[in-house]
């Protein structure tokens, strides 16, 4: 499980959005807290958005990473760092200024519901 949802601005120029997923993917295996089959990540690119009050000459990566509750503080912590360095070694040199962010939530396990589906197998609920 996490899900790993990664919103950025279309005028970060070369960002490669495939690679930042794929690195933060990696980040999260190599932490030990999750199976690579279990990780589902996606992006998004923002044609429309703002920066405070500036023009477009200013930009954003934002993660949300969302797992489920019984990390620690620190632990969760560690999770956000590690999501953070492997988007930020995927920018590209800008020539704006970029805000990379990244954010930790624990889904309430009460609420959240999954399905497994393999091929010629009856779906496993969790």
């Amino acid at each position: 499980m996490p899900h790993l949802v990664l919103h950025h601005t279309t005028n970060l120029d070369g960002f490669d959005a495939d690679a930042a997923l794929a690195a933060a993917n990696r980040a999260l295996v190599d932490s030990g807290h999750f199976e690579d089959v279990a990780i589902k990540s996606r992006a998004l690119a923002l044609e429309h958005y703002r920066v405070g009050s500036a023009d477009r000459g200013q930009g954003f990566a934002h993660a949300t990473l969302k797992i489920m509750p019984g990390r620690d503080e620190a632990t969760r912590a560690a999770l956000g760092r590690a999501v953070h360095a492997a988007l930020v070694s995927c920018l590209p040199s800008l020539a704006l200024h970029c805000q990379v962010c990244v954010e930790v939530v624990e889904l309430q396990a009460a609420t959240y519901t999954k399905s497994t589906y393999a091929p010629g197998a009856v779906p496993e609920m969790s």
